[in-house]
């Protein structure tokens, strides 16, 4: 029977990627809804398939057109197909699975499909019986996995001439129910291969196929119909740029598209007619739906696309693929065996068959014996097949007369090659009846065997010595079979009694372990308590010495008391006080002085220089040369005396500066110290305003406004005498350039009397003539020198003595102030102390009851401290006393393992034992050879073992199931009743204890039941 694919087209809602990407819907399906017309950028034009199902279409409404007539061409024993092919986030599991197959709503065609051939098989003539077997397996990376035993995962094709293409080692379950067959679907979900793209969340990285194997048998006439039907899920195609694939995800992508472009290379050499090859086994997916295209199935495409613009080329892929799958023809016929009455018509029908042409061949050989002999037969005995079937007879009269030549006279006639020929042409001259050679074909032969005397006589006397034989081994089995109950009950009797003994020995055995390990545990709890023991021991003689130590500590504190108390004095008066302060005065003034002139040079006399300078009004000619050497001496003297004086200058100035730079750092830190005081002070009230009451507050407000009246007051005074102070350093800077300018003089005249001095010595050797006009000339010089040299000195003097006068002043000065910043500093403090007396007495109390928390807490934290360390020695004895019980215990866990290995082995070499004796067992049966299935079936225990179900015998009504029924409730009855035991729990609810999850509902499916 030829049909073409059924191609269904189904579109989904736009999903949110689509939505974001700013893409729109650009089909439009018809009223027939056969044709949707596609308005994309690239293409625009119009599809036409079987059905087109827009975006709002249900699960239900595509089972009930798409699918349900393939079931029911399964029922009818022919190959079923449902495949689903579209671009990655198409819907293609949605729609063959589902959301949720316990969803009504939701559920997709596998879980619609699996429901519905329950219904038919409860909705069968009992008559019928029913194995329904499914299989499930994917093409992961172009290899071939068992879902159900994902061990195998790389499982062969092969093709038989009775089984056709198949895969070779794919575990088949043998199921009986809808829940069933779901638990084989969750379980083999679980194991499928899903990735995530940007396309898809849950995106399907290989090709799913779901097949279900139905069996009907009919016990009326013995005859068997078999269908099968594939259900595959493909997976997607991808582009790269919209998934985002990479790694093993991009690998999984190449193949993915590897295998459906064989398939659609198949479906392109499928539908030209000019392709002689058809490359099936380009790829596995192909060749395993080899029959479904183009071959001996039913098949039905449903395509999976998108409505958006996003994806208007990937859905016009789609489409046109789905047309040219539409071209192809398949040539489905029943998979039926024949039943025994069947068999044997045909059976008669070939043996009538083969008595005619017999028949035929003996009347030809006669025919040609007579053309061979000379003879010639008449058009009308013609041996011909009609006039065989005819029954009528035919004769073969005597062959013509022939002229007979010396040749042919003296050759004999040869005779027949075989038996028959011989009879045949030994009857050549009888009529030859079809009736008589089939009843002589078809009689029953009864073999005539007869038998001689002796032999009879032989065989009759060993049918009795076997027949002696036979009661003399009876008469040994029941003597034997007496002993063997005999010893069957004594074996019983001993083995009660050695169980008794073996429960008593146990029970003892437990209680006497019972008993050691408690007489270990009381050891161990003694030990315990000894170190505990030892421990408040070490803790009472340590609290002893604490006690003496403290007792000792009070006895020392009470005598420095009373020896302080005894040496307390009254305090200084206010004379003994100012006697310090000017005491302190005189100190820091010598003190001042010593660094300023440490040599004493500003205080020495300047009589030399007078004298000198007298010397000079001597009018004595004799003497002159030796004046002048001392007045030059002199002049050297005082010379190196001013140079001295130049450099203490820069010293005192020097350490001015340094002075001055002191003070300013004084007047910063003072000026901290007051900024932070006043911060604390702030912090104090601050604190305080929260805890004290409002008089405290105003109190301690009033006091804040008079302390700041008198810091500012104290400010204004000290700024003042700051400003005169900066005065005075002016003055006195003004005053040092003077002397500075009068040094410079001085230095010029000292230069001019060295010129002087030196003129002088260079005229050494000059007579000392009384010239009165030379003589007056120099009296007159000298004179003028000794006016100039006085004038000088009495100016130097006055300005050493007020330069003297004036640093003394300002030593004074200096060391007045600095006694008075620190009587200010002592009166601030004073007054400090004395204006918050109350905050002080509070923040005391509180300073003094947090250092008695403090110390209470660090007594605390030393006493716990001291504790911990006893506890740590304490636990570190027990933890010794742990560590050696630990190894005894584990010596014994090895003894114990020791001895349980040596149990195991023994255990395993008589299982070993056991299954060879087993193995042998089953290879001595016939048919024993054991079934290759898979080890998932050995896990989950059931489905090795075929379970025939038979219909209930109810009058179908349209032989499914209606919209939202289900046969999930229970299992089919397999002992021919054909009730659903709704009371029956299915042996597959064992799976979920074998430690595999149900797998989760998927969360990427966009809302279809609108």
């Amino acid at each position: 029977m030829s049909n073409n694919i059924k191609v269904i087209c189904r579109f989904r809602p736009q999903n949110s990627l689509e939505n974001k990407s700013g893409g729109v819907p650009v089909i439009e399906i018809d009223d027939n809804g056969e044709t949707v017309k596609v308005g994309g950028k690239e293409f625009s034009g119009s599809f036409t398939f079987d059905r087109v199902f827009g975006m709002a279409t249900s699960q239900q409404e595509l089972y009930e057109y798409s699918i349900r007539s393939t079931v029911e061409d399964v029922f009818n024993g022919y190959n079923g197909t449902v495949f689903a092919y579209g671009q990655t986030g198409s819907g293609k599991t949605f729609t063959m699975m589902g959301a949720d197959i316990d969803n009504p709503a939701l559920k997709g065609i596998i879980p619609r499909i699996v429901e519905n051939i329950f219904a038919a098989i409860v909705d069968s003539p009992p008559t019928i019986e029913y194995t329904v077997k499914v299989s499930y397996m994917e093409i992961y990376m172009e290899k071939i996995r068992d879902l159900l035993n994902p061990q195998n995962d790389n499982l062969p094709i092969h093709e038989e001439k009775n089984r056709g293409i198949y895969v070779k080692g794919l575990c088949e379950v043998y199921v009986s129910s809808v829940d069933e067959v779901y638990e084989v679907m969750k379980q083999g979900g679980n194991s499928r291969m899903v990735a995530y793209t940007h396309m898809n969340a849950e995106s399907s990285r290989s090709h799913s196929i779901f097949v279900i194997t139905i069996t009907q048998k009919n016990l009326n006439d013995g005859k068997v119909k078999a269908g099968r039907l594939y259900l595959v899920d493909l997976a997607g195609s991808e582009k790269v740029g919209k998934t985002g694939a990479s790694g093993q995800t991009l690998e999984e992508a190449k193949k993915i598209n590897s295998s459906l472009s064989a398939l659609g290379m198949v479906i392109n050499a499928l539908t030209d007619g000019k392709s002689a090859y058809i490359p099936y086994r380009d790829s596995k997916l192909t060749r395993i739906l080899q029959e479904s295209l183009g071959g001996n199935s039913r098949t039905t495409l449903i395509i999976n696309c998108s409505p958006s613009s996003f994806n208007d080329a990937e859905t016009v892929s789609t489409l046109r693929f789905g047309m040219r799958a539409k071209t192809i023809k398949n040539k489905a016929k029943v998979n039926q065996d024949l039943s025994p009455a069947e068999l044997k018509k045909l059976l008669k029908g070939s043996q009538t068959r083969e008595i005619t042409f017999k028949a035929y061949i003996g009347l030809l050989e006669g025919e040609v014996k007579v053309w061979r002999t000379g003879g010639t037969v008449s058009p009308e005995q013609y041996a011909t097949l009609e006039r065989v079937k005819g029954g009528g007879a035919l004769e073969m009269g005597p062959p013509a007369a022939a002229p007979v030549t010396p040749s042919r006279a003296s050759q004999p006639t040869s005779s027949p090659t075989s038996p028959s020929m011989g009879a045949r042409s030994s009857r050549a001259g009888t009529p030859v009846g079809l009736d008589s050679i089939l009843s002589e074909a078809l009689r029953p032969m009864t073999p005539a065997v007869a038998l001689a005397d002796d032999e009879r006589e032989e065989f009759l006397k060993r049918e009795n010595e076997l027949t002696d034989q036979l009661a003399e081994k009876e008469t040994e089995l029941s003597q034997l079979a007496k002993d063997v109950e005999q010893m069957t009950e004594e074996v019983s009797y001993l083995k009660e009694e050695s169980t008794a003994l073996s429960i008593e020995n146990k029970q003892v055995s437990h209680d006497l372990h019972h008993l050691r390990i408690q007489l270990d545990r009381a050891n161990h709890a003694n030990k315990e308590a000894q170190i505990t023991l030892e421990g408040y021991k070490l803790s009472n003689g340590e609290l002893t010495k604490d006690l003496a130590d403290a007792k000792c500590r009070i006895d020392e504190l009470a005598a420095a008391t009373q020896s302080a108390l005894a040496a307390n004095g009254g305090t200084p008066s206010a004379d003994s006080a100012t006697a310090s302060k000017q005491k302190l005065k005189e100190e820091r003034m010598a003190q001042m002085m010593a660094e300023i002139d440490p040599a004493g040079m500003l205080t020495q006399d300047d009589s030399p220089l007078r004298n000198a300078l007298a010397a000079l009004s001597v009018d004595d000619a004799s003497n002159g040369r030796e004046t002048l050497l001392a007045l030059n001496r002199t002049l050297v003297e005082r010379s190196a005396e001013l140079e001295r004086q130049l450099a203490a200058a820069e010293t005192l100035q020097r350490e001015n500066k340094a002075l001055s730079q002191r003070y300013a750092e004084l007047e910063t830190k003072h000026a901290t110290l007051e900024h932070e005081f006043e911060d604390l002070l702030d912090r104090t009230i601050a604190e305080e305003e929260e805890n004290a009451d409002i008089d405290i507050a105003e109190t301690i407000q009033e006091l804040k406004h008079r302390l700041e009246a008198q810091y500012s007051s104290k400010g204004d005074t000290l700024q003042t005498e700051l400003d005169s102070l900066r005065a005075e350093h002016e003055a006195q800077t003004a005053e040092n350039i003077e002397l500075r300018s009068s040094l410079a003089e001085l230095k010029q005249v000292i230069a001019e009397l060295k010129l002087q001095a030196e003129e002088l010595k260079a005229r050494p050797s000059e007579p000392l003539t009384p010239d009165a006009a030379g003589l007056a000339q120099r009296e007159r010089d000298m004179e003028i020198l000794k006016k100039s040299m006085m004038n000088k000195l009495r100016e130097f003097e006055v300005m050493r003595k007020a330069m003297m006068r004036d640093l003394q002043l300002r030593c004074e000065k200096i060391i007045e102030l600095e006694v008075a910043l620190d009587e200010t500093r002592d009166e601030n403090h004073a007054l400090r102390r004395k204006n918050v007396h109350s905050v002080q007495q509070q923040k005391t109390a509180i300073l003094e009851k947090n250092i008695a928390q403090l110390v209470s807490i660090q007594k605390e934290l030393v006493d716990q401290n001291t504790h911990l360390k006893k506890e740590n020695a304490m636990a570190e004895r027990k933890l010794a006393a742990r560590n050696e019980r630990i190894e005894s215990l584990e010596a014994h866990i090895l003894d114990t393992e020791e001895r349980h290995i040596g149990e195991r082995q023994r255990l395993e070499s008589q299982i070993k034992q056991l299954k060879e004796k087993l193995g042998q067992k089953l290879a001595a049966k016939p048919n024993g050879a054991s079934n290759p299935s898979s080890g998932m079936i050995n896990i989950l225990n059931f489905g090795r073992i075929a379970k025939p179900l038979r219909g209930g015998g109810g009058a179908p009504t349209s032989g499914m199931v209606g919209a939202g029924s289900s046969v999930s409730g229970g299992s089919l009855a397999a002992d021919g009743s054909g009730v659903p035991n709704g009371a029956g729990v299915s042996p597959l609810a064992s799976i979920s204890e074998n430690g595999t999850p149900t797998p989760q509902k998927r969360t990427s499916w966009l809302n279809w039941n609108r």
